[in-house]
């Protein structure tokens, strides 16, 4: 693995040390031998019940860490002449690969932020279910195909990154057209080149979601995270999501790797 540098925005309000995406940003540090740097403030400061002490949750995270034999820096401070999710994106820039939740409650929301990370940090993103509670393990990938520059992108990046030992392609037929003058053998064999082993698999929709079919096939398969290219675009600082990137967001269901 070439991951060296992990960063984790952790909400003070819905951190928990053991599981969800600080617990998988601690197995992924301990996994590839990186350092982790976790940002833990209050962004829900408008609901009464909410407010959370920041420093508490980060101690509780660092003693994990050191707990797992993983590096940490806490950053539990920020200026506020930029907004949170702008300190987020600044922060990630300087890592590797940056871990977040998807959590939708309060004027700013995890998902809100996960998103700004996807389009403003130029780095890949992790999204991880607030209640998984498995360690990071190094094996098989499912990677979401559709022959465009953003899967190539985040094929690269998980490649590059997690060194994974095999990868499922998954192709989602009838959702969209997929206009190709590429065949499958030609997406494994090169894949090959590359030190992995790789195989597609062409599904149907079957009248799920988008989202759900794409991450019912990568578990089937054997994965334990998916990998997808993240569409969308800014206008007025509104993201407008493509369909399987949204999809994803609303219901993430295993740690799911996007690049844009």
């Amino acid at each position: 693995m070439a991951m060296k540098s992990i960063f984790v925005f952790a909400p003070a309000e819905t951190a928990a040390a053991g599981k969800g995406p600080v617990g998988f940003a601690i197995s992924l540090a301990k996994a590839c031998g990186a350092q982790l740097t976790v940002f833990t403030v209050a962004i829900d400061v408008t609901t009464p019940g909410r407010h959370t002490d920041a420093l508490s949750v980060a101690g509780n995270i660092g003693s994990a860490a050191h707990a797992a034999g993983v590096e940490c820096t806490l950053i539990t401070e920020h200026s506020h002449a930029l907004g949170v999710h702008e300190v987020v994106a600044e922060h990630a820039r300087l890592h590797d690969i940056s871990v977040i939740g998807s959590q939708s409650s309060g004027l700013l929301s995890e998902r809100m932020v996960a998103e700004y990370l996807m389009f403003e940090s130029g780095r890949p993103v992790i999204v991880v279910p607030e209640t998984h509670d498995r360690p990071y393990q190094n094996g098989a990938l499912g990677m979401a195909w559709d022959n465009t520059p953003a899967a190539a992108r985040a094929l690269g990046d998980a490649i590059t990154l997690l060194g994974p030992e095999q990868v499922h392609f998954i192709t989602v037929v009838g959702e969209k057209p997929l206009p190709t003058d590429l065949d499958n053998h030609a997406l494994v064999q090169v894949t090959g080149r590359r030190g992995v082993k790789a195989d597609h698999l062409n599904v149907a929709l079957f009248g799920r979601t988008i989202g759900s079919a794409l991450q019912e096939e990568a578990v089937a398969a054997g994965s334990h995270m998916l990998i997808m290219g993240a569409f969308g675009h800014s206008r007025l600082r509104s993201f407008i999501l493509g369909s399987a990137t949204a999809d994803i967001l609303k219901n993430v269901q295993i740690p799911t790797l996007l690049s844009h």
